[in-house]
């Protein structure tokens, strides 16, 4: 780290440019909380049946995991899929809260944990020997999960499996296209949290995706344990199949709106209001 350096003398002696005022500084910071508030509250107006419907994909693999819990696993394999079942849930739980608040750049990297876990549970599940290999220490690449999966009569193909990694990769890392131009200095005096309001576009597309990967955790869990869930929980079916509709539902819903929204967000970046242009999601 760089040695602390004294401004003392240079702020002495160097006279204000701009009407800054260090009270109100420290009273936007102290405002920041308020901020996220209005954002939580306008976004969970706009995408209450997103909300809705994650609870119930969630509430139903809680519920399997409450089961799981009064039942010993019976192989490595179980156990495996028990660890990452639960720490998939972790991630999207946690990321769901940041989506809603608007806090997309934050959410990305639990969303991009979750998905990798995911598919390592999926293949897992599928092929007890890659359950054994990982309970071994062996390191698995997203690249080999992947593979292995299109692979498998039961798996998914590559090259959707391909799509979703590289949203979620480039959502992660820093990037021009993914880190907002905030115009400090150009138009805005304070840009900090939420004091402004995200492109509604990118907040539905990632409400999809989040919804999809729920979706695909509640498919692989429930197909894995569907003998312990007959035998000790056969009302969780009929939930599953209400939870399954409306979530195929709310995702239609969310996809057919991303069309005019991403055309609203182009309009607003062909005329200057955004520098970075909309991707497709």
């Amino acid at each position: 780290m760089p040695h602390p350096v004294s401004f003392t003398l240079a702020i002495e002696n160097t006279p204000p440019i701009m009407p800054f005022s260090p009270e109100e500084a420290n009273g936007l910071f102290d405002k920041l909380p308020s901020f996220a508030a209005t954002r939580l509250q306008e976004i969970t107006g706009m995408a209450q049946p997103y909300i809705e419907v994650t609870d119930r994909y969630a509430r139903l693999v809680s519920r399997l995991v409450n089961l799981l819990g009064h039942n010993s696993p019976n192989s490595t394999q179980d156990s495996v899929v028990r660890d990452l079942m639960a720490d998939v849930f972790d991630f999207l739980y946690e990321a769901k809260t940041l989506i809603i608040g608007g806090k997309l750049t934050i959410a990305y990297p639990l969303a991009r944990r979750a998905y990798e876990s995911l598919s390592l549970l999926c293949l897992c599940a599928l092929d007890g020997t890659w359950a054994e290999k990982w309970q071994n220490g062996k390191e698995i690449s997203n690249g080999d999960v992947r593979r292995n999966l299109a692979k498998h009569p039961m798996g998914e193909p590559e090259s959707e499996l391909k799509e979703l990694y590289n949203f979620f990769c480039t959502a992660t890392h820093p990037n021009r296209e993914m880190i907002a131009a905030r115009r400090l200095g150009e138009g805005n005096e304070y840009v900090l949290g939420m004091i402004g309001m995200p492109e509604l576009y990118y907040i539905v597309d990632y409400c999809a995706k989040h919804l999809e990967l729920l979706h695909w955790l509640t498919l692989a869990t429930t197909y894995f344990y569907i003998e312990k869930i007959m035998n000790q929980d056969p009302t969780y079916l009929k939930e599953y199949d209400e939870v399954i509709k409306e979530g195929k539902d709310v995702k239609k819903w969310l996809v057919e709106n991303l069309p005019n929204l991403r055309d609203e967000a182009l309009a607003i970046y062909a005329n200057g209001g955004l520098r970075t242009k909309p991707f497709d999601g």
